[in-house]
């Protein structure tokens, strides 16, 4: 199955060019041209599905940056800049790559590559039935391999994902639905709208608190029923 890829451009020739490049990749396809974010926006709210955005910083009304803080759920994102200045706030943002204009087909290549891989590790179409005990997060412009195992929690801040274990934190551009969805059923629970816990890694419940390694999770009333069900009924775990 081709990826379908969004273009997105105010010049029309780099946008065109960028096209041209593109479809000698027999993997992708060129879904769309948009020539301003508002009409990428509209395009990504339809019902073709995009895979790979290639994104313009630079453009007239809304710049590519502020229109990638407004999009939720995004595609892979590869900026097309004439700018370095602005690879730091772009890879703060969750893109994959940073292409500075004039752009060598080299260079998109190993761009591509990324997204392709990125596209690989994160479209795994059921999490549940898979053999892996361990995920991969984009933290700080690289991959992360994260064991199961070691996570303890997970706690969701705006456009983040804060993925906790026993000796370090990762942040990761994601949403707690996103990440629930490559996490094992059976090994985690939604206590609060912000937070997965790990199962194996409770040690006690306090009222409307669940402790894990020593760190309070908040037990909220709308999980609490199904937590008590799902978790404590028929474990000895300590309520106090």
């Amino acid at each position: 199955m081709k990826l379908n890829c969004l273009i997105v451009d105010d010049e029309p020739i780099a946008r065109n060019g960028l096209a041209a490049d593109v479809k000698e990749f027999d993997f992708l396809h060129v879904a769309g041209l948009a020539e301003d974010a508002f009409r990428a926006l509209q395009l990504l709210n339809s019902d073709d599905r995009v895979d790979i955005l290639f994104l313009d910083i630079d453009m007239p009304g809304l710049s590519g940056l502020d229109f990638l803080k407004l999009v939720r759920v995004k595609p892979v994102v590869i900026i097309t800049t004439a700018y370095p200045q602005y690879a730091i706030d772009g890879f703060e943002l969750g893109v994959v790559d940073y292409l500075l204009k004039p752009i060598s087909t080299d260079r998109l290549a190993i761009a591509i590559d990324k997204a392709r891989k990125w596209l690989s590790l994160n479209n795994d179409p059921a999490p549940q039935s898979r053999t892996n005990e361990f995920l991969y997060v984009k933290c700080n412009g690289s991959f992360e391999k994260i064991l199961f195992r070691d996570i303890l929690y997970v706690e969701a801040a705006n456009n983040y994902v804060f993925i906790h274990t026993a000796e370090k934190r990762f942040i990761t551009y994601n949403t707690l639905k996103g990440l629930e969805a490559q996490l094992p059923a059976n090994g985690f629970v939604k206590v609060h709208k912000s937070y997965l816990v790990s199962r194996n890694h409770i040690g006690q419940v306090k009222g409307n608190e669940v402790i894990v390694n020593g760190a309070h999770i908040p037990l909220s009333r709308n999980f609490k029923d199904a937590f008590q069900k799902e978790v404590i009924s028929g474990h000895s775990l300590r309520k106090d």
